[in-house]
């Protein structure tokens, strides 16, 4: 039977994510990747799951493996909520959290809360791609901003909000990853998140604020990367929130903190998406905060990543020809690279794979019709000594085709 003609339209312009395509091809064994942003697979929590599964009494275990609240586990929503507060300066009041099924869900459920096809998004240049992709999956129109070294640009969002305005298009939500950005690195500043707030509010917008990485900074301490949401006094932002950096990507929990309005609005959503997140996860997590081994597992995490980024910044340093340019991220697990003017990612990309050293190429990280001429490099999953000659091999390639 043909169903092609049935599809809905909202699946019509779906793609394969970049990043899995492009790891498909450098899939190969002896690979040296700074392509995926995965956490250190060497160093994850392995043996705290453990011993937090072996003593689990029968009643623990029990709650481990039923169903749940769709909002979540009540004691794992608790132990966040007082994280949050402590930690990323963050009052509940008027506020409430759910669980959701990894940061991806709740990009979904947020898309789905707010877009009908059509509306418009506005998202940093670039942006993470799994926000990207759940924007378009519900048919969004995104529009960029620019951001430079402190983040967006707060003077071109103004005006891209007047333009929209005066051509009558519905902006539904602001999306930012305002510390170390994904695929960038770049960091909001202080000032910038406080005119980003006050922008919001003033055109009547929500922010949705992504915050996988704020517990990785390697300069300063937590009060120099408090959330946007921690500013916010009228509801304006909603807070994504994820275990998958602090604990384990596999576990899949997120979680999403908003005005309670909002809150019961994404409840119902998550009804029909999935009832209710693994209580499995959810139980392992609740530990892993009650017994302390988040904190001591983030201030070993945040050594050892940084020591990564110097190794990365020290390489490129070293290598690249003063044609290319980088970011320098005070946190986080990515450095963005600018190719010489003319140089095309793709071609480079497929060079390097001969040499076995791969990366993601920038347009996966930009919406439609923007031009790409940059390369993500990431340095949480993979040795010093793989980082140095990885971008050490990238250099001589870009050297070639100059």
């Amino acid at each position: 039977m043909e169903i092609k003609g049935l599809y809905a339209d909202s699946i019509k312009g779906l793609k394969s994510s970049k990043i899995r395509e492009l790891m498909k091809m450098a899939s190969k064994p002896g690979i040296i990747s700074l392509g995926g942003g995965m956490p250190d697979s060497v160093n994850l929590p392995f043996d705290s799951v453990k011993e937090i599964i072996n003593q689990w009494s029968d009643k623990r275990a029990i709650d481990a493996l039923q169903y749940g609240a769709t909002k979540g586990f009540t004691s794992l929503l608790e132990k966040i909520k007082e994280r949050i507060v402590e930690k990323k300066g963050i009052s509940m009041e008027g506020q409430d959290i759910i669980i959701t099924t990894g940061s991806q869900q709740a990009l979904a459920l947020v898309s789905k809360l707010f877009l009908n096809p059509g509306d418009t998004v506005i998202v940093e240049i670039p942006s993470f791609i799994g926000a990207i992709a759940a924007f378009y999956s519900f048919m969004g129109v995104l529009e960029g901003v620019e951001v430079d070294e402190k983040g967006i640009i707060i003077e071109d969002l103004e005006k891209k909000l007047e333009h929209l305005k005066k051509l009558g298009k519905e902006v539904k939500f602001i999306y930012t990853i305002p510390n170390f950005n994904n695929p960038s690195g770049i960091t909001l500043s202080m000032d910038r998140r406080k005119r980003l707030l006050e922008v919001a509010n003033r055109y009547g917008i929500p922010i949705v604020e992504d915050d996988p990485y704020g517990d990785f900074y390697f300069t300063g301490d937590e009060n120099d990367y408090r959330p946007i949401k921690s500013l916010d006094d009228s509801g304006t932002v909603l807070y994504l929130g994820t275990f998958s950096k602090v604990l384990s990507p596999g576990i899949r929990l997120g979680w999403i903190i908003a005005r309670e309005d909002i809150i019961a609005k994404l409840e119902l959503q998550k009804q029909s998406f999935d009832a209710c997140t693994p209580l499995l996860s959810q139980v392992i997590a609740e530990d892993y905060m009650k017994r302390g081994y988040i904190e001591s597992y983030i201030v070993k995490m945040r050594k050892i990543y940084k020591t990564k980024r110097d190794a990365a910044l020290k390489a490129l340093e070293r290598y690249m020809p003063p044609e290319v340019k980088w970011t320098k991220p005070e946190g986080g697990f990515f450095v963005w690279v600018t190719l010489p003017e003319g140089m095309d990612p793709e071609e480079l990309f497929k060079r390097t794979v001969e040499k076995n050293v791969a990366f993601v190429t920038g347009d996966a990280f930009l919406p439609e019709n923007y031009k790409n001429r940059y390369i993500r490099l990431s340095y949480s999953n993979i040795s010093v000594e793989d980082i140095d000659k990885g971008i050490r091999i990238i250099a001589e390639t870009i050297r070639e085709m100059m």
